[in-house]
């Protein structure tokens, strides 16, 4: 059992109020890292898990629970609501500086909207959408953006939006559960190693963990022959290059 003091700190903190984080590549430069802090925690998010199985009762047989075989492991999905707001910056405020750097300029609203817009684009380089990253505390969540819905609500004089309500639900998985299950803390390799994929990874997952750069999926597919991304063999380590 826990004591009094540890159980407030649980519901509490340490007093200090953490902010979550998207981080994402920069469009102008890919080898950069865009991280916006929002200014606005969110209420609550989701994420949902799923296995697809198949029966394995013969004919005749009735099904049970015990005669179900997994098939595939699938990716979780994430869906979090947050919001962005220029509004909150008042000229007199003399404690501006402590709010995020965006809020300075409401032309910056747009430009976050776009960034995040990109996202569900496929990028022609990699052929392969750019990563999300959503942290909060010690959560980090990771993937592909599979839906976006941006709700302009404030407009200045100029029809410049000032805020925005944000829907997203990014597929992926929280790192800290990937590495429960075998996949591979984030390094940046100096020498040639060997991994085995987890089969809730996908290979662009491993490059981003490895090389911090999802887009180098094609050097580990070429030094290991893999043709197709989304068929790799789980039973066999992959070498991973030195780049």
């Amino acid at each position: 059992m826990i004591s009094n003091d540890e159980r407030r700190k649980l519901i509490w903190g340490d007093g200090t109020l953490i902010k979550a984080t998207l981080t994402y590549p920069d469009p102008l430069d890919k080898n950069k890292k865009k991280s916006i802090e929002v200014q606005f925690n969110p209420a609550e998010y989701s994420i949902s898990r799923g296995v697809n199985s198949s029966e394995t009762n013969g004919k005749g047989q009735n099904a049970t629970p015990e005669q179900q075989q997994q098939e595939q492991e699938s990716l979780a999905t994430m869906q979090v609501k947050l919001r962005l707001d220029t509004t909150t910056y008042v000229e007199e405020d003399d404690e501006v500086e402590k709010y995020p750097d965006y809020l300075k300029d409401e032309n910056e609203l747009a430009g976050i909207c776009k960034d995040l817009s990109m996202l569900t684009k496929i990028t022609p380089d990699s052929h392969k959408n750019d990563l999300l990253c959503f942290s909060w505390g010690t959560m980090e969540f990771y993937g592909i953006v599979t839906s976006l819905t941006i709700q302009y609500q404030m407009f200045n004089r100029n029809g410049q939006p000032v805020r925005a309500n944000i829907e997203m639900s990014i597929k992926g998985e929280e790192k800290e559960l990937l590495n429960d299950i075998g996949a591979n803390p984030r390094q940046s390799p100096d020498r040639t190693k060997y991994r085995r994929m987890n089969p809730r990874e996908e290979l662009w997952m491993l490059a981003d963990m490895e090389y911090d750069d999802a887009s180098c999926w094609k050097e580990i597919a070429r030094e290991n022959g893999i043709l197709n991304p989304r068929k790799v063999d789980y039973t066999k380590r992959l070498k991973i290059p030195a780049l």
